[in-house]
């Protein structure tokens, strides 16, 4: 369904305020995804620089392996043939390190070409927003007028 198309022209200042708090706060969700997806684009790329490591290794080399982010068990590389990818939420897929770095070029592509996409969506509500602030001044400088005419056709009466 697309939005419903509304002329700013006929709104009170107050609606203005509201749809201006509204562009603003979908700005900062979308930069918020960006982040997001910035860093998991520099994992994806770690990650594919670290396969292709990990093919040029020879067997039975010792290695150190993490168990979380702070903690390391030492081990041998029993072999570098095949690795297990995770290719989505409990989804793992044996595959060869070079297709594990292909795997990863891929997404990292994906990620950067939404980035992209995110990019111009921030660029186009910026557009929105300073086009908001426009009118809100011109809606407030216009009341501010009407209320200072009103005010001396009010003193004229008395």
């Amino acid at each position: 369904m697309a939005p419903k198309q509304v002329d700013i022209s006929t709104l009170d200042p107050r609606q203005l305020q509201s749809i201006h708090e509204q562009i603003e706060n979908e700005i900062n969700n979308l930069v918020q995804s960006s982040v997001a997806l910035q860093r998991a684009a520099g994992e994806y790329g770690n990650s594919g620089r670290a396969l292709q490591q990990l093919s040029e290794q020879k067997e039975d080399q010792p290695m150190l392996l993490p168990l979380t982010s702070a903690v390391y068990v030492s081990g041998k590389l029993a072999s570098h043939e095949s690795i297990l990818l995770e290719i989505g939420t409990g989804y793992y897929a044996e595959r060869s390190p070079q297709e594990g770095v292909d795997y990863c070029k891929r997404k990292v592509n994906m990620l950067k070409e939404n980035l992209d996409k995110i990019g111009q969506m921030v660029k186009d509500k910026q557009q929105q927003l300073t086009m908001m602030g426009k009118w809100c001044k011109a809606k407030y400088k216009q009341l501010s007028l009407q209320q200072v005419s009103l005010s001396s056709a009010c003193c004229a009466l008395s």
